[in-house]
């Protein structure tokens, strides 16, 4: 399908344009494929979280092309993109509208979800494919095939496994209903007893470096300290901001300005310079300040560049736009009510809506079973899957931050609204009457849900980093600097993934000069990108020793391995938060490790480094007079 074909295209060019590094949690599975690059064994020499398949694949794309950020940027953005394609295709069906399918594809990819969860999109929208076509014909081809892609979902995430088979079984289940309940059963049995056969192999391999029971323990433990730090603490609620209408109509918006003002200048006195200039402050950046130009007439733009109070300006000459660029931002329905545009409300929306589809949906089709409105065969089977699945999926996912979450949960939710919109647009109700009255509904519903995901997903702020403003010439622009960037390897200091990696840049650069690649460390804050951007293999049973990660309650076992492979360093973050849940391994490295430095991270923060006392320098490092632990060269 070329709208499919042209919705992958789009979304590796998005990705491309507005990608401006990885951020640390990326780094999380990446650091696990790092300890397999650097001789460890999943699950003998170090905790698997549940993500084998996720950390062997980027191990492996590592080995076959090297460290290049490139590398780990074309296996996470493809994966986005291949689930946008799959996500029109299913959608086109579920629909029996392409353009339906387009719009829900554009709004998937305008939340914007994390590079690292590229699973999260990938799994649900092929899962969705593989259960359209199994539904439309079934057969004992077709049950094996999806059974191997739940075992392949099992093994990038366990939870994906567990949800995708679950839905797929209510899929059998549902296509079979005309056969009988036996029928069901035996198709059921047989998806379940296949994906068992599909993981033998995986289950083998953990058997013999550990135990099942070992293995599902420690990985229980993970989801339950994740699902303990990151749980809603309430649900979200819509509210009104203040002095804004809630019957009226916003300023259009215009491209954002930078002004960088005098260090002198008083909070007060550059408030007033912003109304005078018709400024409207939208965020901080490194050293200037961005904003909406609501005056960009000629006279005042030239004036604010000229005002003494400012030390310089950029993308003043980008305010002005067409006339028909005027027009549409005028006539915009996002402009509508604007006491309700906030993070707050978008958040609200996107996540009553992700809840409310599956029940709106599931009554709809259930319906429809009663009343033999099936439109092709397995549609129902489908949609029941589907349901069932946005349940799962928005009760393991939608979770504190939820602004960062929603994205997650997003691919369940668009194929149920494309099935609804399709319901409502493209078949022909006995009262079209009520029809108009439901489709007028789904425009208004469409409209916030846009605008809702523009919110979650940066839009502006992301189309301004990607150069559309500036024209092709821009992106052209723009495409060649993220080149460059993604040539660069993962252990660079153009983008650190973290305030705390990029002050450790020197230490990074002393490890590789006093140290030898087999050396370990020990991280202890919530950072996995500093054993990756240290080149080294952590320590510990996990990544890092913080919330998660790392077995609190087997504690006793990493300390017995922490004294059989002594790392020579520890990172020293989150002092309180690491005595508290490793109270045995604290105590450890009290007694056996000495401080060696601290590192200033921002202002008044630092990093202690700790070193191992038992460790005798060879020399000490001319650059930094820290003692080198390996033969100058």
């Amino acid at each position: 399908m070329v709208a499919a074909g042209a919705i992958f295209i789009l979304a590796l060019a998005w990705r491309l344009l507005t990608f401006t590094g990885f951020t640390n949690d990326h780094y999380a599975h990446y650091a696990l494929a790092q300890q397999m690059m650097l001789g460890d064994r999943p699950i003998r020499d170090f905790t698997d979280p549940g993500w084998p398949l996720t950390y062997a694949l980027s191990a492996a794309a590592w080995w076959l092309a090297g460290s290049a950020m490139w590398v780990e940027w074309l296996l996470s953005s493809g994966a986005l993109a291949a689930g946008a394609l799959l996500t029109v295709v299913v959608a086109a069906r579920l629909s029996g509208s392409v353009w339906i399918a387009v719009f829900v594809a554009a709004l998937e990819l305008i939340s914007y979800p994390r590079t690292y969860a590229y699973p999260k999109i990938f799994v649900y929208a092929l899962g969705a494919w593989v259960m359209v076509t199994m539904a439309s014909r079934l057969s004992a081809r077709r049950v094996v095939f999806m059974a191997g892609i739940v075992a392949m979902a099992f093994l990038l995430r366990h939870d994906h496994g567990l949800y995708l088979g679950i839905a797929a079984a209510v899929c059998v289940a549902v296509a079979s209903r005309s056969d009988g309940a036996r029928a069901a059963f035996v198709r059921a049995a047989t998806l379940t007893a296949t994906t068992a056969l599909w993981l033998l192999p995986w289950m083998l391999f953990v058997t013999a470096n550990g135990g099942l029971s070992a293995y599902f323990d420690r990985a229980i433990e993970y989801a339950q300290a994740e699902a303990n730090a990151s749980n809603l603490r309430s649900l979200p609620r819509f509210a009104r901001l203040p002095d804004m209408p809630l019957l009226g109509l916003e300023r259009p918006n215009r491209p954002l300005a930078q002004v960088t003002w005098k260090p002198a200048l008083s909070d007060s006195e550059r408030s007033a310079l912003e109304r005078r200039y018709g400024l409207e402050f939208v965020r901080d950046g490194d050293e200037a300040r961005w904003y909406y130009a609501h005056d960009s007439s000629e006279a005042t733009l030239d004036a604010l560049s000229r005002d003494p109070q400012v030390e310089g300006t950029g993308n003043l000459g980008r305010v002005h736009r067409p006339i028909w660029r005027e027009v549409a931002a005028s006539l915009s329905p996002l402009r509508l009510a604007p006491a309700l545009h906030s993070a707050a409300n978008a958040d609200a929306w996107l996540f009553w809506l992700f809840w409310g589809l599956p029940l709106v949906c599931g009554l709809v089709a259930a319906w429809r079973a009663v009343h033999g409105l099936e439109r092709w065969p397995g549609e129902l089977a489908v949609i029941a899957a589907i349901c069932v699945t946005a349940a799962m999926v928005n009760a393991g996912f939608l979770r504190d931050a939820l602004r960062t979450r929603l994205a997650d949960a997003i691919v369940p939710a668009v194929l149920l609204g494309a099935w609804g919109l399709g319901l409502c647009w493209t078949e022909r109700w006995r009262s079209r009457a009520l029809q108009c009255g439901v489709a007028l509904i789904t425009v208004a519903a469409c409209i916030a849900s846009y605008a809702a995901v523009r919110q979650i997903g940066e839009w502006p702020e992301r189309t301004e980093v990607a150069g559309i403003g500036d024209g092709p010439r821009g992106v052209l622009a723009r495409a060649r600097e993220v080149s460059l960037l993604l040539a660069l390897p993962h252990r660079q200091n153009v983008v650190p993934p973290s305030r705390v990696s990029g002050a450790l840049m020197p230490f990074f650069k002393y490890l590789d000069r006093c140290t030898s690649e087999s050396e370990r460390i020990i991280v202890t804050g919530e950072f996995p990108d500093v054993p990756v951007m240290a080149g080294r293999r952590f320590a510990s049973d996990g990544v890092v020793l913080g919330a998660w990660y790392s077995s609190a309650s087997h504690q006793d076992q990493t300390v017995e391995m922490l004294r059989t492979r002594r790392p020579l360093f520890v990172a020293y973050m989150s002092a309180g938060a690491f005595r508290s849940r490793f109270p045995l391994i604290e105590t450890f490295v009290s007694g056996e490790y000495r401080s060696m430095t601290d590192v200033q991270v921002d202002g008044d923060a630092t990093v202690p480094i700790l070193v191992d006392r038992t460790r005798m320098p060879l020399g000490t490092d001319a650059e930094t007079g820290w003692p080198c632990f390996k033969p100058a060269t």
